[in-house]
């Protein structure tokens, strides 16, 4: 056991490797320690592209409405709102006494300025058309700000999650700044105590939060993309949370010592796998072609070998959950036969090879998917065997995320790929799946074209009524998954796994940080009552 002389002296290495070694039962007393498979790019709203970027972002900067535990949008920054002209205009009513990290007080001109930002044709951002048909915010008091619509936008609550910029910080300097995304001001429950590159970032609490100082002190974010290293630091102490794995929820993580000093947590679906098709290759723009490799990758064999049964098969980009979710669209079950006359039906003939060959171009390409993932690996080795059985040769090659996303999200530099993608908890999927966002570094990485979508998620986006846009969405459902842009494979189960001392944990499908403001550490009379104490 440490001595309460060697905590203090060593307080940054205990933050960074943890007291705690196999076999004792003492870590910091104010500090939780979560491993995240990949860095955050970024952590200014204005540059965040990834679920990793988003979720610590989520920390530190906040926005005027948040999703609760159920995904319905409730008040943050602001306290209250009212929609007026038929949703022409909204007005929110901002808390009073929020500071930001260096204790300047948040105002109307803040929410302003975010805006004014994000929406400038000088501001170098993905998030430009966050606002959808926003044209304009004025401050009418210190706490009070006026949101004027060119038409009704569906999304208007949800976009205002947004994170609020300061201001008095930004004003006179580019918003994009390096400086800034290292060294962020925010009115999040955490600030930024430090980053080291590759290795990890320090959050600590923040007193002067409006909602309160959270539960723990320190948010130790450790950068280990193996899960497998993961499970091997949490053993040793280096870790206090973790994501798990199906296989490690079913089996590892519960074993021996673990199964007294951890406790597993699950959610419902919040994120789905897919098989991505670059559908700029002419050999995947006949949907026909598209549909019959659907029917041949058995889906269900993915979820029991992948997943462990920890999930369901997935017949779009929305939860079973979600509301707007629509049970008309269209499952492509295993069925080989189905899948060949598919082909055949569009000119695919097998070579004496074996291999499906149509006016000189042959069906063999490369899968391309990120090494973190070894779940992202196993799903595409059991396509490449269901899809070789028809005559498609697959190469399957892996690539650092950050590489991967250079390449594949970035430059569409691929032929098709395996991965998992979080689901955004709002039906408006006009920035993954519109026209107009097929362009480089855009995220309609696939290229996918559709007059008739388009129609519908730029309606989606300008109806206000939630039975409406229940109707819009769900008919978006069913396009996606009769022209299959994507092969959708499965809903995922959130798996994680936490240490026994922490309490306040109350899994949602939004993702493992959304409540950790609201964690806090068990006292020395409720930690007597486990034997590692």
């Amino acid at each position: 056991m440490c001595s309460r002389i060697f905590v203090i002296f060593l307080a940054g290495i205990l933050l960074i490797i943890g007291c705690r070694r196999e076999g004792e039962g003492i870590r910091p007393s104010d500090t939780v320690t979560i491993a995240i498979a990949s860095e955050p790019n970024h952590l200014n709203p204005l540059l965040l592209t990834d679920m990793i970027s988003f979720s610590v972002s989520g920390l530190i900067f906040r926005g005027l409405t948040k999703f609760d535990k159920n995904m319905t949008i409730v008040p943050d920054i602001a306290e209250s709102w009212k929609i007026r002209r038929g949703g022409r205009e909204i007005w929110f009513y901002l808390k009073k006494g929020v500071l930001w990290h260096d204790g300047v007080e948040l105002t109307a001109d803040d929410v302003v300025f975010t805006f004014q930002m994000v929406t400038s044709p000088r501001t170098a951002t993905h998030h430009s058309s966050h606002f959808g048909s926003a044209t304009g915010v004025k401050a009418v008091d210190r706490y009070t700000v006026s949101v004027s619509y060119s038409e009704p936008y569906g999304s208007a609550l949800e976009s205002w999650m947004f994170g609020i910029i300061p201001k008095h910080i930004l004003h006179d300097r580019d918003v994009l700044d390096p400086s800034f995304d290292r060294a962020p001001v925010g009115t999040g429950p955490y600030r930024l105590k430090q980053w080291v590159n590759g290795r990890h970032i320090w959050l600590e609490s923040s007193d002067t939060h409006f909602d309160g100082r959270p539960g723990i002190r320190n948010i130790f974010l450790r950068f280990i993309p193996d899960a497998a290293t993961q499970l091997m630091e949490l053993k040793a102490g280096g870790v206090d949370v973790m994501e798990l794995t199906p296989m490690q929820y079913q089996s590892e993580a519960m074993a021996g010592k673990l199964a007294s000093d951890f406790m597993q947590y699950r959610a419902g679906s919040f994120r789905y796998g897919f098989l991505g098709l670059n559908l700029l290759d002419a050999r995947f723009q006949d949907v026909r072609v598209r549909q019959a490799i659907s029917h041949a990758i058995d889906k269900s064999a993915i979820i029991k070998s992948v997943l462990m049964g920890l999930g369901s098969e997935s017949s779009g980009p929305y939860p079973p959950e979600a509301w707007y979710f629509s049970p008309n669209a269209p499952l492509f079950a295993y069925d080989p036969a189905k899948a060949r006359e598919l082909l055949e039906s569009a000119g695919w003939r097998k070579g004496a090879d074996g291999v499906l060959r149509k006016n000189g171009l042959s069906m063999s390409f490369v899968i391309l998917t990120n090494y973190e993932s070894k779940d992202n690996i196993k799903t595409a080795q059991i396509i490449q065997s269901n899809l070789k059985s028809l005559g498609i040769v697959t190469t399957i090659r892996t690539l650092e995320w950050q590489a991967f996303r250079h390449r594949v999200i970035a430059k569409h530099q691929f032929e098709a790929v395996v991965l998992s993608r979080a689901y955004l908890w709002d039906p408006d999927i006009y920035d993954l799946w519109h026209s107009s966002k097929t362009g480089e570094d855009a995220w309609n990485f696939l290229s996918y074209k559709n007059p008739a979508l388009d129609v519908l998620l730029e309606r989606g986006r300008r109806t206000v009524s939630r039975e409406e846009r229940g109707a819009i969405y769900r008919k978006v459902h069913e396009i996606l998954a009769a022209e299959q842009p994507c092969v959708f494979l499965y809903n995922a189960d959130l798996l994680f796994i936490a240490h026994w001392r922490i309490k306040g944990i109350d899994p949602s499908p939004a993702d493992m940080f959304h409540d950790v403001a609201q964690w806090g550490i068990k006292n020395n009379a409720q930690l007597a009552g486990n034997p590692a104490y």
